[in-house]
């Protein structure tokens, strides 16, 4: 594997890397930082990797992510709704026939 300053494709990559420079500066803040430290973090030789492996952020937006919309907190609700009133009509069926 050769160096990126030996390479022939040298041109090609730096075009993309202005590109990716010049979305990231109409980013959040935060958001750009996070991606610079993934960078960093994968262009560490693996014997650093190992030694320290790449944090992110935990947030209770990251985790509350799969449920902002609507149906992904009604879908759940309905089910455990409809196993509690299963097992009530279930105990109440068993005590009336009993």
């Amino acid at each position: 594997m050769a160096l990126l300053k030996d390479s022939s494709n040298k041109e090609i990559i730096r075009e993309k890397y202005e590109e990716l420079w010049n979305d990231l500066l109409i980013q959040d803040e935060n958001k750009a930082i996070q991606v610079l430290e993934k960078l960093n973090y994968e262009l560490l030789p693996i014997h650093q990797k190992l030694a320290r492996p790449f944090r992110t952020h935990f947030t209770f937006e990251k985790a509350l992510t799969p449920f902002k919309t609507h149906l992904t907190w009604i879908i759940p609700l309905t089910i455990i709704i409809f196993f509690v009133l299963a097992y009530v009509i279930f105990i109440r069926l068993s005590l009336w026939l009993e």
